[in-house]
């Protein structure tokens, strides 16, 4: 199953290229993350007791749209992942840190300044670190090996885009984050991450500003 979550993330990647080939913006984005499990045990029971760990993200990306509102693009960053637990009095806590790779197709209408637009956005991830806090005690459990150093999953995004100039834009989005790989270890155990997240990012048309910065021919 995992090999088939990284052919179908690739091949999203593939289909990017040639329209990430023609880049013409740059993102800059920063966001605030709502993320917790998914945990099915080995009986296929789902615990619903975790709660939500509020942390942050950042990004830097690219994008092409055409001149019918279809776009693709291309993150890179830096995300915080986790969620919280507390059984029998104990609390449970797990720190999770991804870089975070993304690329997807969406479209955006382009009629207006305000233009709302909407993404799907496979993603792959892959650990950096990650802590396991029990009560006051913490364990690294990357380096023991209690999680899997992979995730995969999908971004479904929607969002505003509010043009500033013919050069800069804001935009804010909400993004549903879906883990779809298993990242526990324990055999007939399955856990997921899953979060959402609102993001705010500026986004440069860097085709435009290359033309600014041309010479100009003298008559």
């Amino acid at each position: 199953m995992f090999k088939l979550y990284v052919f179908f993330t690739l091949f999203t990647f593939c289909f990017c290229i040639k329209g990430l080939a023609q880049v013409n913006n740059a993102n800059i984005e920063f966001s605030q993350v709502f993320s917790s499990f998914s945990y099915i045990d080995s009986k296929g029971v789902k615990d619903k007791t975790y709660t939500y760990r509020v942390s942050n993200a950042y990004s830097f990306g690219i994008q092409h749209i055409n001149s019918t509102g279809l776009f693709v693009r291309a993150n890179i960053g830096m995300r915080k992942a986790g969620s919280g637990l507390t059984f029998n009095k104990i609390t449970y806590n797990w720190n999770l840190q991804y870089l975070d790779v993304k690329a997807g197709i969406g479209y955006k209408f382009i009629k207006w300044r305000l233009r709302p637009y909407f993404s799907l956005s496979p993603y792959y991830a892959y650990l950096l670190n990650a802590s396991q806090t029990i009560n006051s005690d913490s364990y690294d459990i990357k380096s023991n090996k209690s999680i899997k150093s992979s995730d995969i999953g999908v971004y479904i995004t929607g969002g505003l885009n509010i043009i500033l100039s013919n050069y800069v834009s804001l935009y804010a989005e909400y993004n549903y984050i879906r883990g779809l790989y298993n990242i526990e270890p324990a055999q007939k155990e399955r856990l997921y991450n899953y979060a959402s997240s609102l993001n705010l990012g500026v986004s440069f048309n860097i085709t435009k500003i290359s033309k600014l910065n041309q010479p100009r021919m003298l008559k």
